[in-house]
């Protein structure tokens, strides 16, 4: 089995301002990198692809910014939506599994991305986004086209290959700490 997690990038607001904001939920949430957190919330590591849209939808309303919530699923799909001042303006799926039919990505606007992140980039993200899952020059796995993903939008890697169940393991992600996260409760 592969990688199964969800998190959440949030552009703009301070570390402490998420913490403040998660008030009620459990979560656990990165220092400020390149002006982004990434928010590991249990809710939605447990449930996923449901919770997502309420939750960045929540956050990019009350901040006014860009939330990309993120979602892969059992590191055969890479699934995200893009919400704005409480907007959902963009949603991408690496492969929709319809049975006869090739695994070809569905979704997902580069330049909104870019735009979202202040990365120019955009020719660099549309290659990540459009690359197959599966064949030739392929993505075997969900959290490679993750790491790409962030790398060429300039966000923090910190959200790949992690969710809140793995960040509460103590599985942390490269280049994070344990006094670098605040718990939220």
């Amino acid at each position: 089995m592969g990688n199964t997690y969800t998190n959440y990038t949030v552009h703009g607001p301070s570390q402490q301002e998420v913490v403040k904001g998660l008030a009620g939920r459990t979560a656990i949430v990165t220092p400020a990198v390149q002006g982004c957190v990434v928010v590991f919330e249990e809710q939605s590591d447990k449930l996923l692809q449901a919770a997502v849209p309420a939750f960045a939808l929540q956050w990019s309303e009350a901040f006014a910014c860009p939330v990309l919530g993120i979602m892969n699923y059992d590191d055969d799909v890479l699934w995200y939506r893009l919400y704005i001042r409480g907007q959902k303006v963009d949603e991408y799926a690496s492969w929709i599994g319809i049975a006869g039919h090739p695994r070809v990505p569905r979704g997902g606007d580069a330049e909104k991305l870019c735009r979202a992140f202040g990365s120019s980039n955009v020719n660099e993200v549309e290659s990540v986004l459009r690359k197959p899952s599966e064949g030739k020059d392929s993505y075997a796995f969900a959290v490679d086209r993750h790491a790409d993903l962030a790398r060429a939008l300039g966000i923090p890697a910190f959200g790949v290959g992690a969710g809140y169940g793995s960040v509460a393991d103590g599985e942390l992600p490269d280049d994070l700490r344990p006094e670098d996260l605040v718990e939220v409760t």
